[in-house]
């Protein structure tokens, strides 16, 4: 097994967590087959190197047909980790507002609670005012 394959599996439960929660706030709003797409499975990954630490994420990339992306997944060797999928449309709730994408963080793996660095994977919509 290559570096990249042995980096998938073993962060494989993170990254399920991270898509899950970008998938339950999609939902939310939007209905099931929002970010349906958005799994681990459907990504295409690559090691990355972090030029501040030098260490190597894990880059997962959901493309479209044209080769444009619909999202990422960057999981970081500390634990923390950030994704986000492309929704782009008007949000159903709040007239005037215009839903960019939806995202998914965490901080590092067991470093601490009240959001620095928590295992727990939060999720929101990025909006943009309406034009």
């Amino acid at each position: 097994m290559d570096a990249l394959q042995h980096r998938i599996q073993a962060l494989h439960p993170r990254a399920e967590a991270l898509c899950a929660a970008l998938r339950g706030e999609a939902e939310r709003v939007f209905g099931a087959e929002a970010a349906a797409g958005c799994t681990p499975k459907t990504a295409v990954f690559r090691l990355e190197r972090d030029p501040a630490s030098g260490a190597d994420s894990l880059v997962g990339e959901w493309q479209d047909e044209h080769g444009h992306r619909l999202g990422m997944l960057v999981l970081h060797p500390d634990g923390g980790c950030f994704g986000e999928f492309d929704l782009v449309r008007m949000h159903p709730h709040k007239p005037g507002w215009f839903v960019e994408a939806v995202e998914a963080w965490a901080g590092a793996a067991g470093a601490g609670a009240a959001g620095h660095g928590t295992d727990a994977v939060c999720a929101d919509l990025r909006l943009l005012a309406a034009p």
